[in-house]
């Protein structure tokens, strides 16, 4: 879905960039273009300023997810041109997760920055079918080279080229602070190609054992256990192999080329919701705090001047003032009955027992969802009706794979159905995304009810 202050053959333009762009991505993951389910939203601004308004001067694409989960690409119009690569990155991580739904950093963005540079000019380099993600580079139906170096990665070798310790890259939480961001892309780009390039078959058995079991630490351990990240002197033997491999300086790629698909479509969004996703991203901004405070308020008044009804704000104002106005919501929801927020939120505040029909019109209202559908079926399990609740469960993974609530539902479902194999796989890989105190007190709570003997 595309929404956009371009119009006429700018637009045109953008739309049939984006369509090439996800199928060369699509190309390069898995070798055929598949169906995958939901969309992703793109906003992109002709204005560089007012995207800068968003991101901050000096930022490229970025990609996110909205209050209610909704997977987003935030961009600058003319990235497509200057930096094509950015935007094949961003729609790379979106991609992958429906195929690794649990991923260590290394891997996404090592991932990612191997698959951008589909949309790169190609390069003269030799081509092979030696690496793998799930199925092996294929012979392929215009476009560039997955695997030559990306456009990003010349600069940082500029800016940091330190070597990141193999104990410290498998380790690396993200964390862009510092230089750590520019080492861990570069270093993870590093490790994954070496693995396709030097390790196609185990790096291929690592893929599909880390697609299947969502656990990172037992998919490294049955691929690699030569490179067991407990022993030192292993990971050492990893970083000699690194660093031979960074100077030798010689690697293959494979051509990728896809017709682009009809996958796009326009959907506007309004001055309101926008003011919404300036504030969730601000909320992530370094900055003095009252002078931040004063901004972000200052955001939420001009949106609620320019549109009172709109459910998601009259929400945010309501829990700002710590004063949630459940009848006042209801009046919001039955104002807008086609937003399906507008129920969802209404769900969310009103008493269990009447939780049911809203969320039931969040679903009919928007069935792609994720958020919607995992809401209504966790309603439904905690009322002692987790076979109604499976479909809205399995829907609700579908979509959003990469969620650990969601995950979590689903385990939920499966616990009291009395299927305990799944449930426990399924909590185990809620754990391994969401690596907090509460997901692990949960999967101790289904260990501990499918220990009872029925």
């Amino acid at each position: 879905m595309i929404d956009s202050d371009a119009r006429g053959g700018e637009l045109e333009s953008l739309v049939r960039q984006l369509e090439h762009t996800h199928s060369l991505v699509m190309q390069a993951l898995v070798g055929e273009q598949l169906d995958i389910p939901g969309h992703v939203r793109v906003l992109a601004f002709s204005d560089q300023t007012d995207f800068f308004e968003i991101a901050r001067e000096g930022a490229g694409a970025y990609y996110t997810r909205g209050d209610f989960g909704e997977p987003t690409i935030v961009m600058p119009l003319r990235m497509l041109q200057d930096y094509p690569e950015g935007v094949a990155h961003e729609l790379a991580h979106h991609l992958s997760f429906f195929l690794f739904p649990v991923q260590p950093h290394w891997f996404a963005e090592g991932l990612a920055e191997w698959v951008q540079t589909v949309t790169a000019p190609p390069a003269p380099m030799a081509m092979s079918r030696t690496g793998s993600h799930i199925v092996r580079a294929a012979k392929v139906i215009n476009g560039g080279m997955a695997g030559s170096i990306p456009f990003n990665l010349v600069s940082w070798l500029g800016h940091d080229s330190r070597p990141m310790p193999a104990s410290e890259l498998l380790a690396w939480n993200g964390e862009e602070a510092s230089t750590s961001g520019a080492r861990g892309h570069l270093w993870s780009w590093m490790l994954y190609h070496w693995l396709w390039n030097q390790r196609s078959k185990a790096f291929a058995d690592y893929q599909k054992r880390l697609a299947e079991s969502g656990d990172p630490e037992a998919a490294w351990h049955g691929a690699f256990p030569e490179f067991d990240p407990k022993n030192p002197e292993a990971l050492a033997k990893l970083d000699d192999e690194l660093d031979r491999y960074r100077r030798s300086g010689q690697f293959t790629v494979f051509k990728v080329q896809a017709d682009a698909d009809a996958r796009f479509k326009e959907a506007l969004i309004s001055s309101s919701d926008l003011h919404l996703l300036i504030l969730a991203v601000r909320h992530n901004w370094p900055a003095e705090i009252e002078k931040e405070k004063a901004i972000r308020q200052a955001l939420v008044d001009e949106a609620l001047a320019e549109d009172p009804g709109n459910p998601v704000l009259r929400y945010t104002v309501m829990k700002r003032q710590k004063d949630v106005d459940v009848a006042a919501l209801r009046a919001v929801a039955n104002t807008r009955p086609r937003d399906w927020r507008g129920w969802s939120l209404l769900a969310k505040v009103t008493p269990a027992a009447e939780r049911e029909a809203p969320l039931r019109k969040a679903v009919e209202l928007n069935p792609e969802s994720a958020h919607a559908q995992n809401e209504l079926a966790w309603l439904l399990v905690t009322s002692d009706r987790a076979r109604e609740a499976l479909p809205f469960a399995n829907r609700a993974l579908d979509l959003a794979p990469w969620d650990p609530e969601i995950v979590d539902t689903l385990a939920e479902v499966a616990a009291r159905l009395g299927k305990c194999a799944e449930a426990r796989r399924l909590e185990k890989r809620a754990v391994a995304t969401a690596k907090s105190d509460s997901m692990r007190k949960r999967q101790a709570e289904i260990d501990a009810r499918c220990s009872v003997p029925k």
